[in-house]
């Protein structure tokens, strides 16, 4: 029999997650739901524990011969009991979206990845702890690899030999090689003012990424400085996007339509975990299509370290003037002649005359 089988994916983010379409978007999760398939990752590494990406993703570096163990939480909330299959595999990123392979596909991190239960039996509302190892080669090649862990539940075959099988995964980024490797960053090339079909101001940044590691870029856009004085904002990006290093992708706003066109001036704010860069620039939108790219001013979030620099430099010229005051203090109080001595006398006899 010949078997035809669709398959609906997503990739679980904070907790149990519905299947969804199949090229995952760089959010990559619908909000939880009480209905389905979820799957979540438990551990998370004790040098990462502040970034919040690794509270959702396997995100890792490890050099060659090394290897790494995760537990996930498989639940399942359908209503009824499940046979779930547990497995590694390949993904890609492409057009700002991470994007789970089809289960055939396999790269070098799919199978360096292995489920100690490809499958287990749960009954509706139960869950199971499986532990994910990743165990990279000692020949491997210095690089980032991209994979999933999947839960996936099948349907009984219809009468036209028809399988639907949904699936929902947790993200893997793994660089390989020794030490830390290059960091992440990323700059904010340029700002584009637009409007789109339907005549929503969009705003659109130009990512670079210039680090070593992927990105999960979202943040919020603030408008000031408007006509009359107006502001506007924060608004959200409403879809985040995957930048693989070396790499350049837009991220675009979407904001409300009668909102006037300008001049504004544009603050945006992005981050991909602990790293933030912010960017600011005149922009006014045109009345339809795209407007003209403007160039940003660069922010790194630390604008304060030159004003913290400038108070250092005058703290310690303080402390030297007080500390050499206080030298010629002593030096004077050395150099007089002490109370009672004939020198005394002598010098008193003197001022007297």
């Amino acid at each position: 029999m010949t078997v035809f089988v669709m398959i609906f994916l997503t990739f679980s983010q904070t907790g149990p997650a519905m299947a969804a379409a199949l090229r995952a978007p760089a959010t990559a999760t619908p909000a939880p739901s009480p209905g389905g398939i979820g799957i979540r990752l438990l551990d998370i590494p004790t040098s990462t524990k502040e970034d919040p990406r690794a509270r959702t993703y396997i995100i890792d570096r490890l050099a060659p011969g090394r290897e790494i163990s995760r537990r996930v939480m498989v639940e399942n909330n359908t209503g009824t009991a499940q046979t779930v299959r547990l497995y590694s595999g390949a993904a890609h990123i492409d057009g700002g979206s991470f994007i789970g392979d089809d289960a055939g596909a396999r790269n070098g991190l799919s199978t360096w990845t292995t489920v100690a239960k490809p499958q287990v039996e749960l009954a509706s509302g139960a869950s199971a702890e499986v532990l994910v190892t990743i165990k990279v080669p000692a020949d491997a090649a210095e690089e980032e690899q991209y994979g999933a862990v999947w839960a996936e539940v099948r349907s009984a075959a219809d009468k036209g030999s028809v399988v639907q099988a949904n699936r929902v995964g947790i993200r893997i980024y793994l660089s390989v090689g020794p030490g830390n490797g290059k960091p992440a960053d990323f700059t904010i090339t340029s700002l584009t003012p637009a409007r789109d079909a339907a005549g929503n101001p969009q705003l659109s940044a130009l990512v670079t990424n210039t680090g070593g590691r992927a990105l999960d870029i979202s943040g919020e856009l603030s408008l000031t400085g408007g006509p009359g004085g107006l502001s506007a904002g924060p608004f959200a990006v409403q879809q985040a996007v995957t930048v693989a290093p070396g790499k350049t992708q837009n991220v675009t706003v979407t904001l409300p339509r009668e909102l006037p066109n300008g001049p504004w001036t544009a603050q945006i704010r992005l981050k991909s975990g602990l790293l933030e860069r912010q960017a600011a620039a005149p922009v006014t939108f045109p009345d339809a299509g795209p407007g003209e790219a403007v160039a940003p001013v660069q922010k790194d979030g630390n604008e304060w370290l030159p004003w913290l620099a400038a108070a250092v430099i005058v703290l310690a010229a303080i402390a030297l003037a007080l500390l050499a005051r206080r030298r010629r203090r002593l030096h004077q109080a050395v150099a007089a002649p002490a109370a009672g001595t004939r020198r005394a006398h002598r010098q008193g006899a003197r001022v007297t005359r």
